[in-house]
């Protein structure tokens, strides 16, 4: 899932952003979690509005049973994007995170 995931992302990334998803998600599949956030943060200040960034961070979030963080991360994805499957993943994620 992962590796899907993170070649979705970067076919989409461009320039220094691209080198930042690239080490998050690296550090993600390793399990460097903070290591991960702290490139995708980087991200962000590249391109605040980018569904994709807050989609792994939700995911991140996730895995870290971070569910405040997460649905925070999965509302931004939400704002943000224009792709009405990511909407709706991101709406049963925050179906899911809301029932826990």
């Amino acid at each position: 899932q992962l590796i899907f995931l993170s070649t979705l992302l970067l076919s989409h990334s461009f320039g220094q952003q691209e080198h930042h998803l690239h080490r998050a998600i690296s550090a993600m599949e390793i399990g460097l979690f903070d290591e991960s956030l702290k490139q995708l943060n980087k991200a962000l200040k590249t391109d605040p509005t980018n569904a994709q960034i807050f989609k792994l961070k939700a995911l991140l979030y996730e895995a870290l049973n971070d569910i405040e963080n997460a649905i925070i991360s999965w509302n931004k994805c939400i704002k943000y994007s224009k792709d009405k499957n990511m909407i709706n993943e991101a709406k049963i994620h925050l179906e899911y995170l809301n029932e826990i």
